[in-house]
């Protein structure tokens, strides 16, 4: 059965609350952002290996022709034969940090990079509520991030945890 995003969401949160109430004391905003990034990794994991077409996934596999510096944080390998890259994030457009790395990633989608690897952006926050943001015509960032992330979505590079779940079927 595909998980929903809330689904998704609440183990990410419980997984998060968990390691942070073992820890002790009042954990900082920092702390829990970092806790619930490392979190959605872990929960997209424990998922995905449930779905009838995953045969394995791997996690923090280096692989220089998909990102010269940094691991992927899983890697999806079907029965029949895909291999599929789907680093994982809270988002690539809320703050500072996150557009930096959307920037990172429309570069890469715009030297075909996608188009040899089947890479797939997994987000935990709701992918709609970028799509669907009104912004003034004056919000130029704002807008480009928007139409960034529809392109994104739209050639199956950016995806919620159920949309990643009917892609693998």
């Amino acid at each position: 059965m595909t998980p929903t995003l809330s689904e998704f969401q609440d183990l990410v949160e419980e997984l998060t609350w968990d390691i942070l109430n073992s820890k002790g004391g009042t954990p900082g905003r920092q702390s829990i952002a970092t806790t619930r990034g490392q979190q959605v990794e872990v929960a997209a994991k424990q998922l995905l290996e449930s779905h009838p077409n995953v045969a394995s996934v791997e996690t923090q596999v280096f692989d220089e022709s998909v990102d010269e510096f940094s691991n992927i944080d899983l890697v999806v390998n079907t029965h029949n034969g895909d291999r599929i890259y789907v680093p994982c994030a809270r988002d690539l457009w809320l703050g500072t940090s996150q557009q930096d790395r959307l920037q990172i990633v429309w570069a890469k989608k715009k030297s075909g990079l996608f188009e040899s690897k089947k890479v797939i952006y997994l987000v935990l926050d709701d992918v709609d509520n970028i799509l669907h943001k009104k912004y003034t015509s004056r919000a130029r960032r704002g807008i480009t991030i928007q139409n960034c992330c529809k392109k994104l979505v739209e050639d199956g590079n950016l995806m919620n945890i159920n949309q990643l779940w009917d892609y693998l079927g």
